[in-house]
């Protein structure tokens, strides 16, 4: 458009966007490269995202009734308002909403924000080295002290704005440790943000995510905040936050939306002059945390467990000290491995994020699995069936799974989030007396289709499937939540507090030690057979293709990638009838979910439902999942729709801007030559070539992406790493 014809746009909606703006409802013309739509000196890099066909459109959206009745502040990117609005064919009122809440600015994702750690704060975009910290969040996911600094202070604002606290006020923040290879700068951001904010920090120190809220409650502090990437590798880090014991949702005064408009309007916000980071620590946290754990589980938990060997994986993370002093304490016999974190070894090889989506480890690849499996198999051969299991953890130590040595067939099993979390529902009923007419099990949709079916009908508990993240279990108010669980190993039971004023409360946060303990109790207080322990109800078939290093702006509703995956999946569903693999009365549907950018469609026949196929970006690493998930004997019809969309994601999606991409060029070209190769081999080949900074962090996080890919290969030896194409 115009210079002249966009000012004059301007002009005539300058009451209607003064009036939004002084509610905190603010236009940027395009989140990626413009600014504030009214902001004087952004006039010209404003005017050229929009043609002077978009000008109706634009006055309709900025003019929009839904805005005069909106509640909080939220800052919203015109441009793709706009071509939403454009694309859209419904009546107007709902094609202005649609466009208007699909094109809201949200930089939280599932879990918090996270991203790739720059130290040093040095960040380029557009090719220039700036310090606006969102600019470069968006273009390169680059997390910065200035972004982890303006995000807690943002946060604090909302909390101060919202009358929730006030100046002086405590807020309480912990880690997982990854921190402490950069020397601990990203934790001082926290603090210096909240202490900007005229907040009072109370630090925890490292400790798993779930203690943060844990602390909050039992000392009647209102906001929390945890500095954790979870599972992510270690060259990335993030930040959640804590409302009164439960993490934000999207929606309300509280919400992603308003934090990411606080966010934007604070990102050129300079640190105040002498403005330290200083915090007072907590005392005796890991103590109150360890009688808590002790505290929720049965008072006969070390009898039960006597007899039981554990195999525990810290995942060299939060949980490695308190972990021990759990176990030592109920007197139960454990071998601890990934116990020496220092900051850039968490995750790597090791924890839940290396073992999701196996079923079993089998004994004839005994010497290319991790340490852990290997330790369970060893423990496991000298024992009696039934007496050795593995507990592994994530690195903020909210996921855990179960693994079983099962001593018959000399493999040891993975008891995933589904399975612990049911094996823990029927134990509270059946062992506990909990009447299940009166409770709920709350999964998600990333959780196997047939767990919520066998809670229902099995179990006898009312069930409900919600979007993925645990925020939605624990925001759940449809009724008296008994259980709720996602298969990567997050998991909720409501756990009673009593606050240093003694009054009672109710956590709803993962721990996952907690699971893994609990799960376990639960076998041997019911002692199922072996091959109850590994599948405690009828699985279906369920695989998720992963696509990394992505430009997460190019899927949300509508986007072209957003139709083209629609069409591919229909179009590989009929593909698949044709072949005579599914029903010939096979219909795809698609279903709305609490998070609208999750592109959902169910498989049916006559007789019911056959299986689900969906899309998301993740919310906690840089990547876009296809799950496919269903009957098994859907199988290999699921497995072609996944593996069909994945390769057209891994053809489009893919961030050209990220430098693991040619990390990822460098490494499948070597393994076009060579069988199989060592990463000291691959780290001196991309150190070979000066055009690139390399470092470990980025090549581990690289070779982890291309494993969940599917594109590689990755095992240990005493050496170090191997990897070989797959």
């Amino acid at each position: 458009m115009e210079i002249t014809s966009f000012t004059s746009l301007l002009r005539e909606n300058e009451s209607t966007l003064i009036n939004l703006s002084q509610r905190n409802i603010r236009f940027v013309s395009n989140i990626h490269h413009g600014g504030y739509i009214d902001d004087p000196a952004s006039v010209q890099g404003n005017a050229k995202w929009f043609s002077a066909d978009d000008a109706k459109a634009v006055s309709s959206l900025i003019n929009a009734d839904f805005l005069t009745v909106y509640s909080f502040g939220v800052l919203i990117d015109l441009h793709k308002a706009v071509g939403l609005y454009r694309a859209s064919n419904v009546p107007e009122d709902r094609r202005i909403e649609s466009a208007l809440l699909m094109s809201r600015v949200n930089f939280m994702g599932t879990d918090g924000i996270r991203g790739k750690v720059v130290a040093d704060g040095k960040v380029v975009a557009d090719g220039k080295e700036h310090s606006d910290c969102i600019k470069s969040f968006i273009q390169d996911i680059a997390f910065t002290p200035d972004l982890v600094r303006i995000t807690s202070y943002s946060f604090a604002k909302i909390c101060i704005d919202n009358g929730l606290v006030k100046s002086g006020d405590s807020v309480v923040i912990g880690n997982d440790g990854r921190d402490k290879a950069f020397d601990w700068v990203l934790n001082k951001a926290v603090c210096a943000g909240f202490s900007q904010a005229g907040l009072t920090v109370y630090d925890c120190g490292v400790v798993p995510t779930a203690i943060v809220p844990f602390m909050m409650l039992k000392k009647g502090i209102h906001a929390a905040a945890m500095l954790t990437a979870s599972h992510n590798p270690s060259n990335q880090n993030g930040i959640k936050f804590f409302i009164d014991g439960k993490k934000l949702l999207p929606e309300g005064e509280f919400g992603d939306y308003v934090l990411s408009a606080y966010m934007y309007a604070n990102r050129l916000l300079p640190q105040s002059k002498g403005q330290g980071a200083f915090a007072r620590e907590v005392p005796d946290v890991l103590s109150q945390s360890n009688s808590f754990i002790k505290s929720v589980l049965p008072p006969n938990a070390s009898e039960i467990l006597k007899d039981t060997s554990i195999v525990l994986d810290n995942a060299n993370g939060a949980f490695t000290e308190l972990g021990h002093m759990v176990l030592k304490d109920l007197g139960i016999s454990f071998v601890s491995v990934n116990e020496v974190p220092t900051g850039a070894n968490i995750n790597r090889h090791c924890g839940v994020a290396e073992i999701e989506g196996v079923e079993f480890f089998y004994a004839k690849d005994l010497s290319t699995h991790i340490p852990f499996v290997r330790e369970i198999f060893s423990q496991g051969r000298t024992v009696d069936e039934g007496k050795v299991f593995g507990i592994a953890l994530d690195g903020d130590g909210d996921r855990g799974f179960v693994l079983y040595y099962d001593k018959k067939n000399d493999r040891v099993a993975v008891i995933d989030g589904d399975k612990c979390g049911y094996t823990i529902a029927n134990y509270l009923i059946e062992r506990q007396k909990i009447d299940p007419k009166d409770h709920w099990f709350v999964s998600t949709i990333e959780s196997d289709l047939m767990t919520a079916v066998a809670a229902q009908k099995q179990l006898g508990l009312h069930s409900k499937v919600v979007s993925v993240g645990d925020k939605w279990i624990g925001g759940f108010k449809d009724g008296k939540l008994l259980v709720g669980l996602e298969i990567s190993g997050h998991l909720i039971v409501p756990l009673s507090v009593t606050t240093d004023a003694g009054v009672r409360t109710t956590l709803l946060s993962g721990i996952g030690l907690l699971t893994g303990l609990l799960s376990l109790v639960a076998i041997k207080e019911m002692n199922p057979t072996p091959q109850k322990i590994i599948e405690p109800f009828e699985p279906g078939f369920s695989k998720t293709f992963y696509t990394f290093f992505v430009d997460k702006t190019k899927f949300y509703r509508n986007s072209a990638v957003w139709n083209a995956d629609r069409d591919i999946v229909a179009s590989a569903i009929r593909n698949q009838i044709q072949g005579g693999i599914l029903p010939k009365d096979t219909a795809v549907q698609f279903e709305d979910k609490e998070d609208p950018n999750v592109l959902y469609m169910t498989l049916r026949d006559s007789n019911g439902l056959l299986g689900c196929v969906f899309m998301r970006n993740s919310g906690t690493e840089d990547k876009t999942a296809t799950y496919v998930k269903g009957k098994r004997e859907i199988k290999e019809a699921l497995l072609a729709v996944g593996k069909e969309v994945q390769a057209y994601h891994i053809r489009e999606m893919k961030n050209k801007n990220r430098i693991e991409l040619w990390y990822e060029a460098v490494i499948m070209k070597q393994l076009d030559s060579h069988i199989e190769m060592t990463l000291d081999d691959i780290m001196a080949v991309l150190k070979n070539d000066k055009s690139h900074d390399v470092n470990d962090r980025d090549l581990h996080g690289v070779i982890h992406a291309l494993r969940k890919e599917g594109r590689i290969n990755s095992w240990q030896f005493d050496g170090g790493i191997k990897i070989s194409k797959a």
